[in-house]
């Protein structure tokens, strides 16, 4: 075979190489001219390769390393640092120390045991705890609670609500409302209808236009217009002027007189009347 150029050499494709097999090179950096020609299995060429190029298995890259193209990796791969600045998708993306970005981090679904952002923001978020300083969004619907030291919002719609302490600047309510316990106002208390109470109503000053009850009970009653009604009675009725129709004084009982009068007492058109015994004291 050796009056055949290499050109004339049958050809063999790269599946049928073995590792023995043997590859021609010249050796120009040896001294000796009759030992330049040698002789190189393919075994120690991938080693040769291996360390300008990437094996197909178990290989390490201590180096940085630029992928202008795009890179497909369908199973798992170890990185130490990646930095990407274009577009990165992945299938599926295991970090187990820190991930940090300085972009945005979207996804159709993304859980997680624990989350600290301090901003969040997405379609839908999910996870077992989220730790966020703020989250801010358009809605957010909770099935169990929301709780905090500050809840704050423009607008709060409950079915349900227990307080332990509510304070509101301007609150307005629509529909029935049942206090099981004790209701008090500080301030003014105005009602634009009727106020039906089924126990008592108490305090130092109760005013209104019309007062309307079936018995009232009290110290003291200051009417400063006028007291009417079928019957106005009492223990002792002390007037400035008495003006009716007919003033009717029963018989006392004992020595205590029916009517007492230490000034003129006069009479009308008719005259003066008095039923009964008429005692005059000097």
């Amino acid at each position: 075979m050796a009056n055949r150029r290499i050109s004339e050499f049958p050809a063999i494709s790269g599946i049928d190489v073995n590792e023995q097999d043997l590859l021609t090179l010249v050796h120009v950096f040896e001294v000796d001219p009759t030992l330049r020609n040698k002789k190189i299995t393919f075994t120690e060429f991938r080693n040769y390769l291996d360390q300008y190029y990437v094996n197909i298995t178990g290989e390490i890259i201590a180096g940085d390393i630029t992928i202008t193209g795009n890179l497909t990796v369908s199973g798992a791969t170890s990185l130490n640092t990646v930095t990407s600045t274009g577009l990165a998708t992945f299938s599926g993306v295991v970090v187990q120390n820190n991930l940090t970005t300085t972009g945005t981090i979207s996804g159709t679904v993304i859980t997680g045991d624990t989350a600290g952002f301090t901003t969040v923001t997405g379609t839908t978020i999910t996870g077992t705890t989220i730790l966020a300083t703020s989250v801010t969004g358009v809605s957010g619907v909770f099935t169990d609670q929301v709780s905090g030291a500050t809840v704050t919002g423009i607008n709060s719609n409950f079915t349900t609500g227990t307080f332990q302490t509510l304070i509101a600047g301007s609150h307005t309510t629509t529909g029935d409302h049942t206090v099981s316990g004790n209701l008090r106002v500080s301030g003014s208390g105005f009602f634009a209808s009727g106020i039906s109470v089924t126990g008592t109503v108490s305090g130092q000053t109760i005013t209104g236009t019309t007062f309307q009850a079936t018995n009232i009970t009290g110290v003291t009653v200051v009417g400063t217009t006028s007291v009417s009604g079928a019957t106005v009675t009492g223990e002792t009725a002390n007037f400035t002027d008495i003006t009716g129709v007919t003033l009717e004084v029963t018989t006392p009982s004992g020595t205590t007189p029916a009517i007492v009068c230490s000034g003129v007492v006069s009479g009308d058109a008719t005259g003066f009347r008095i039923q009964g015994p008429l005692i005059i004291l000097p």
